[in-house]
């Protein structure tokens, strides 16, 4: 009788062990890089001015073209180094996804976006190609265009891998649109409000 009251106790002494003797805390570790080299970014026009539109030249059936800007974005940084621009639309309530919106209408309406489309990129004298990554980094393809929530960097020609740069000039055209009238309501002026940052991130 006490041979299986042993054994018993014994098994039932194991089967509790795995959480008699849990772990009673959980770690925390935090990474990171300090970079000596730092990157300075600044757009060659800090406002792009499309003037009165008047609501009769807005098509009702597609959306209207409204101005086409030529835009240089130059980061330069201390050394040669891997970087991304950020770029963010400060007016997240009126974006379309991978445009960024200029505001909204009279009624709470999405009243149009714009589009920076890349040109050329150059370090210095070298042509290099523009990448994007939509997951913060972890994958690059190419770019066409600079887009809010995707990474903007720059590659080899050929490449999709961030390449070390230095002097970097990206040339945009940007253009503009007003969404299809029959979308808007066009009794009282509307206040074209476009608005984006441009943060350089380090890879």
């Amino acid at each position: 009788m006490k041979k299986y009251f042993a054994a018993l106790t014994t098994t039932a002494l194991i089967s509790a062990a795995p959480s008699a003797f849990a772990a009673s805390s959980a770690d925390l570790t935090v990474r990171g890089t300090i970079t000596p080299v730092a990157c300075t970014p600044t757009l060659s026009k800090t406002d792009l001015e499309l003037g009165k539109i008047s609501a009769g030249d807005l098509d009702t059936d597609q959306n209207t073209k409204v101005g086409t800007h030529d835009l240089q974005l130059t980061v330069i940084c201390d050394a040669a180094t891997k970087f991304a621009v950020n770029p963010i639309d400060n007016n997240p309530s009126s974006s379309f996804t991978t445009v960024f919106g200029l505001g909204l209408g009279n009624k709470g309406e999405e009243l149009g976006f714009y589009h920076p489309r890349v040109i050329t990129v150059m370090d210095g004298a070298t042509v290099l190609d523009p990448i994007e990554s939509a997951d913060d980094g972890t994958n690059w393809v190419k770019a066409d265009s600079a887009k809010p929530g995707y990474l903007l960097s720059v590659a080899t020609v050929g490449e999709t891998d961030p390449t070390d740069a230095q002097n970097v000039t990206i040339d945009f055209e940007v253009d503009s649109y007003i969404v299809r009238a029959d979308d808007l309501d066009l009794t009282d002026e509307i206040t074209i409000d476009g608005s984006a940052t441009f943060e350089v991130k380090y890879l």
